[in-house]
């Protein structure tokens, strides 16, 4: 633990600007080519910003934990700001961008592009080998669930998915499903896909996209992008059926999903009798069938009650085609538990903490998604930062101090961007 003194030094002395520079610069090195080289609507004569200076402002706005894009500019703008994002795209800038030319650029990002953008991050991490005791038997975990990003009591566009709610009221709304890989605390953008209705009839549409059709579509797309990577997939008792198992099944990936009361009932009332007879395992308050036989799968599943003083047991049940014994099957209850990881140290940091993924940065749908995108390549950046650099142990881990203070370097210092090619990261592996 370092004492007051020694975080002074260390802040006079490490520069955050520097260390995002060099992580990028050495584990994402063709980030900016990936932003110079996305495809431009504009007319290139009238051009003044390079798509990589709208793109880089924008990141490392996000960086420091500017979300509003009226922020960006008001407070970017500056020399001293502007100096440091000339250095890091090797541009001669006299101005950035204000916020309304990075969302006309935004309105018309291809979308797949920036996914290209999300699955060379997960490459050039995976090949860095930084993560690779996070394995479990050789497969990495994917945790993946849906979150809302936007809700209107209008039609905001012709993808929005109608609520309608008991009161008679209807919401229009905009969720996208998301599926990390999952180290130690560090949550991984895998990929990304909108939930989102193909017609304008949104209101008479008699089946509107789900979780379901959107886990298909990324199921092909993550099959695609990482055909040799093994994933344990991993998600609430809404993947505890049939077709979610298929699709692990005919990708040859394993999973576990959480089983509640209410869901597979007949699989619970099974269970529930099969373990009041025998536990199936030696480990006190766990519980174990194996083998058991749903319509044509064949899964285990397991269970751990955790006692608590003065409050109700804590009850956690598991299907998985993991094999299952007394060795490990702590571990593995462990890894199930990890689901809420994408729901604290993923949605929850990206819609209170400092990105604001429900915050409007643009009405237009396209840049909507596009500023997503930005959001998790930020996301995984900062992580990089947070979590593996020793560049912050004076902060202890807020991560709202470090935003302020990467923000005040850049708005008040002149940021000499020194190539350190020393420069390593190390992420602790958590012991489960």
């Amino acid at each position: 633990m370092l004492n007051r003194k020694e975080k002074r030094l260390l802040k006079a002395d490490k520069s955050l600007v520097c260390a995002l520079y060099n992580i990028i610069d050495k584990y994402l090195p063709k980030l900016f080519v990936m932003f110079e080289n996305l495809s431009d609507s504009r007319q290139q004569g009238k051009v003044t910003y390079p798509m990589k200076v709208i793109c880089v402002t924008r990141l490392f706005a996000l960086l420091c934990g500017i979300t509003s894009m009226n922020s960006l500019t008001n407070k970017f703008n500056n020399n001293l700001t502007i100096n440091t994002i000339s250095k890091i795209t090797r541009i001669d800038l006299s101005e950035l961008p204000h916020y309304d030319t990075i969302n006309d650029v935004f309105d018309d990002l291809n979308i797949n592009e920036l996914r290209k953008i999300q699955k060379y991050i997960v490459n050039a991490l995976v090949r860095s080998k930084m993560f690779d005791k996070f394995r479990y038997n050789g497969k990495f975990q994917v945790l993946v669930d849906g979150t809302g990003i936007a809700s209107f009591n209008y039609k905001h566009c012709e993808h929005c998915l109608v609520k309608k709610h008991s009161e008679g009221n209807i919401t229009y709304e905009h969720h996208v499903l998301e599926a990390k890989l999952v180290f130690s605390s560090f949550v991984l953008s895998i990929d990304s896909e909108f939930i989102e209705n193909p017609n304008q009839d949104v209101i008479h549409i008699k089946k509107q996209d789900c979780e379901m059709n959107a886990f298909k579509r990324m199921a092909k797309r993550l099959k695609s992008n990482f055909p040799k990577l093994k994933f344990i997939i991993t998600a609430d008792a809404l993947y505890a059926s049939g077709p979610f198992i298929k699709i692990c099944l005919d990708n040859n990936w394993d999973y576990i999903f959480r089983l509640k009361s209410d869901k597979l009932k007949t699989v619970n009332q099974d269970f529930d009798g099969i373990i009041s007879i025998t536990s199936g395992t030696k480990h006190k308050n766990y519980f174990l069938v194996k083998d058991y036989i749903y319509n044509k799968y064949k899964f285990n599943i397991i269970r751990y009650i955790e006692k608590t003083k003065n409050k109700k047991d804590k009850i956690f049940t598991y299907i998985t085609n993991l094999t299952i014994s007394d060795n490990n099957i702590k571990q593995i209850i462990e890894l199930g538990r990890q689901r809420w990881k994408i729901e604290n140290q993923g949605f929850n940091i990206q819609k209170n903490n400092i990105f604001d993924i429900t915050h409007m940065c643009s009405h237009n749908y396209n840049a909507m998604k596009a500023h997503y995108l930005f959001i998790q390549f930020a996301h995984t950046i900062r992580q990089l930062l947070d979590l593996g650099s020793n560049v912050v142990k004076c902060f202890q881990g807020k991560i709202k101090e470090i935003s302020f203070s990467i923000l005040n370097e850049l708005i008040s210092t002149n940021v000499n961007l020194i190539h350190n090619t020393n420069f390593q990261l190390r992420f602790d592996k958590l012991i489960i």
